[in-house]
């Protein structure tokens, strides 16, 4: 069974969180997303209200993630989708984070950004106590001196089948909007050759974790067509991200 890696450029929220969804519910195999935010936005987890986030500055972008955690300002960044069977990863969600993080690890290793796996903290839990995702490092986050790198969010479905979509943002450039992220930027400058070979060992390593070979591939026509529709009835509707 193959890794299906999707490289996709940057793209705008509501159509991002469409097609995670799209994959997550119609793609056949396992199946890696990689993409970026253009224009930038703030995503807000399932869970969180959004008024809550009323002080975000006026045309800036939110749209509702399908998964839970906190919010994350989509600024300069390296995001990627995993949707697969859930029988693929660990049964225990705190040890799928530990799978994927400690894979995000040895990938900004290979780029020379050194990071580690949090031990201690607060769990994993879809419902944070902070608002924004990287403001309070957790058990299992990957961190820096800086702050928290990467923010991770999962969904979990039963139906028709157990399946799993896991979301992480990767900060390239700390963002005005959230200072308090770390990034790669601390430690690396990100231009493009930095970029397009952070993605490729993310590719590898994260291939390795999963034991699974690495296939280059695209969005299937139904995957396609699902995703336009989930961005006109749910993620395109301001009515949705405002429901909590």
């Amino acid at each position: 069974m193959p890794l299906r890696v999707i490289r996709d450029g940057d793209g705008p929220a509501a159509w991002n969180m469409a097609v995670d969804e799209a994959l997550l519910h119609a793609a056949t195999t396992p199946t890696l997303r990689l993409y970026g935010w253009r224009p930038h936005a703030v995503s807000l987890g399932w869970f969180q209200r959004w008024v809550d986030f009323a002080d975000v500055p006026a045309g800036i972008d939110m749209v509702r993630r399908l998964t839970g955690g906190g919010a994350i300002y989509h600024g300069d960044e390296l995001t990627f989708s995993l949707a697969l069977d859930a029988d693929l990863l660990p049964r225990d969600v705190a040890a799928s984070y530990e799978l994927l993080h400690d894979a995000a690890v040895a990938a900004l290793a290979d780029v020379g950004v050194a990071s580690r796996r949090l031990a201690g903290g607060q769990p994993v839990g879809a419902r944070p106590r902070e608002r924004w995702c990287f403001a309070e490092p957790g058990a299992g986050d990957l961190v820096t001196p800086a702050g928290k790198l990467l923010g991770s969010a999962q969904r979990r479905v039963r139906a028709p089948r157990s399946r799993v979509l896991h979301h992480g943002s990767l900060v390239l450039r700390r963002p005005d909007l959230t200072p308090f992220v770390a990034a790669v930027a601390d430690a690396r400058e990100p231009d493009a050759a930095l970029r397009a070979r952070l993605a490729d060992a993310l590719v590898d390593r994260l291939a390795v974790a999963l034991d699974l070979p690495a296939v280059a591939s695209g969005l299937a026509a139904d995957e396609h067509a699902m995703a336009t529709a989930l961005t006109r009835s749910r993620y395109g509707d301001s009515a949705f991200t405002r429901a909590r």
